[in-house]
């Protein structure tokens, strides 16, 4: 059964009122979207791309993928939960039938430092498979923000430091084949949080991927055996000497970005209509690094552009209203539609938080109201946020659905960012902007039937119900409204 907030995305129009619409200039997505293929690299995707829906299959996945490695694993994600021994005996299995086989693991080193009540943590988990199969075979860094340092690195207790800066790029690699998401590598990400997960087979975009894990590590801290933190040779360490640091991971990136663009750039001449495009993009602004950021630029252009003379619909999806005053800006700016996917208080991973976190969906419904308030003011009554609710689920799913006429998606994107402040000026992040050929048609309609299943949890909010929501919310939680928006 389709739920009224998903009827209201397939029936609503997609031109606003008083725009003109010219059907016989209309242009393929290739056309509309050849912007984004400049200046950044760009892969065919030419066998088929599983759109995965459940966070099991998701899992499934993962361990399908050890299992049937030949040469190369590659797992980059936030942390390993230390309740996850499941994914590091298949690791084990793995590399123990296998000689030829080699794991880089990538995670964020206060995260996967951090101890949980039984002293565990991504570190305690992994540090047995270095000493078991030695640093040539597995090699798991661990990247450290360059702006917790000095006395701000001794006084910040552990969980309150991640708010200057994280890992935060979630992919997948086995052999030839990428799993993209916006997942992390903990028990409730494989069985009730609800993200998105694509499944891509081709070897370019995997390797992409690959040297992209590889070229972080180079200016991480690399975990050793017994536990203990080391940074590579020659490279700074980032909490005591900052600036350094930065100029050396920035060159490392500038190097690899511009190694993978002159590699795998394209043409006008050079793209099939039938080919599905895949462009990846990178954001580290604290390394100087904002190739998504003015990806993202251009695409909010692009769609306006094409919005006034022929109409256009986007759902953008994040696990917190906590969007950037960039992305809001552009929204509301737009001639386009919006709807805002986000997730409920309920289904907000801070629901059952203790201490001052327990207020923290708060925070994020009073920021909605004040968003929609501004889209009234702005006259746009065709901006709607939409709130995910599944009975014991939590939310985590982000990305874009770009329609260009009444049917299915034309373009997607999907990966780590939730398009808020840390997004772009905090994290290092990662997302693949897909773009679906005439060929792809199957995969427009599973992408399309994505964001149906989603809405089909959702429920649309308002300006009334919402300022009826917040109404008892304590005074001086308007005041921690700056940080929540900037370390949130």
């Amino acid at each position: 059964m389709i739920r009224q907030t998903a009827r209201r995305f397939l029936t609503a129009p997609a031109l606003r009122r008083g725009l003109c619409s010219d059907s016989s200039r209309v242009q393929s997505a290739h056309q509309v979207f050849a912007a984004l293929t400049k200046n950044r690299p760009v892969f065919r995707i030419t066998k088929p791309v599983e759109v995965i829906r459940e966070p099991s299959v998701f899992f499934k996945g993962l361990l399908r993928g050890i299992a049937q490695a030949k040469s190369r694993i590659v797992l980059s994600s936030l942390y390993l939960g230390s309740d996850e021994p499941e994914l590091v005996s298949a690791l084990d299995r793995a590399l123990a039938a296998n000689q030829a086989l080699r794991v880089d693991i990538l995670l964020d080193c206060l995260r996967g430092t951090r101890s949980d009540s039984r002293g565990q943590s991504s570190a305690t988990l992994l540090a047995p498979l270095v000493r078991k199969y030695g640093d040539e075979r597995v090699r798991v860094a661990m990247y450290h923000t360059p702006a917790l340092n000095g006395i701000s690195k001794r006084v910040w207790p552990q969980r309150y430091n991640e708010t200057f800066g994280l890992q935060h790029i979630k992919a997948y690699v086995f052999d030839d084949e990428l799993i993209v998401s916006g997942a992390n590598l903990s028990r409730d990400y494989f069985t009730n949080r609800q993200d998105r997960y694509l499944r891509i087979g081709e070897s370019g975009l995997a390797s992409y991927f690959v040297e992209l894990v590889r070229a972080i590590a180079s200016f991480s801290f690399i975990l050793g055996s017994e536990r203990n933190l080391a940074m590579p040779v020659g490279v700074p360490d980032p909490s005591r000497d900052p600036r350094e640091f930065v100029a050396v991971a920035n060159s490392v990136m500038t190097g690899f970005l511009g190694r993978a663009q002159a590699e795998n750039s394209v043409t006008g001449d050079d793209i099939d209509e039938a080919d599905t495009l895949a462009i990846p993009t990178v954001q580290m602004s604290q390394l100087g690094i904002t190739q998504d950021e003015e990806h993202m630029r251009e695409f909010f252009h692009i769609t306006d552009t094409y919005a006034r003379l022929h109409g256009c619909r986007n759902l953008m999806a994040s696990a917190y209203f906590n969007f950037s005053d960039f992305h809001k800006h552009n929204v509301l700016r737009s001639s386009s539609r919006w709807d805002l996917l986000v997730a409920s208080p309920r289904a907000n991973g801070f629901f059952t938080a203790s201490g001052i976190s327990r207020y923290i969906p708060d925070m994020y419904s009073i920021i909605e109201h004040e968003f929609l308030k501004s889209a009234r003011t702005c006259g746009r009554p065709d901006i709607a946020v939409e709130e995910y609710y599944r009975d014991g689920w939590t939310f985590h799913g982000k990305g874009v659905w770009c329609y260009l006429d009444q049917k299915s998606p034309q373009l997607t994107m999907i990966g780590s960012p939730n398009y808020g402040y840390r997004s772009i000026y905090c994290d290092l992040e990662t997302q693949i902007t897909l773009i679906p050929g005439t060929a792809g048609s199957q995969l427009r309609d599973d992408l399309h039937q994505e964001a149906l299943s989603l809405l089909s949890h959702s429920e649309m909010v308002t300006e009334a119900g919402l300022e009826k929501r917040i109404r008892g919310a304590p005074l001086w939680l308007y005041g921690l409204k700056p940080f929540i928006l900037k370390k949130m």
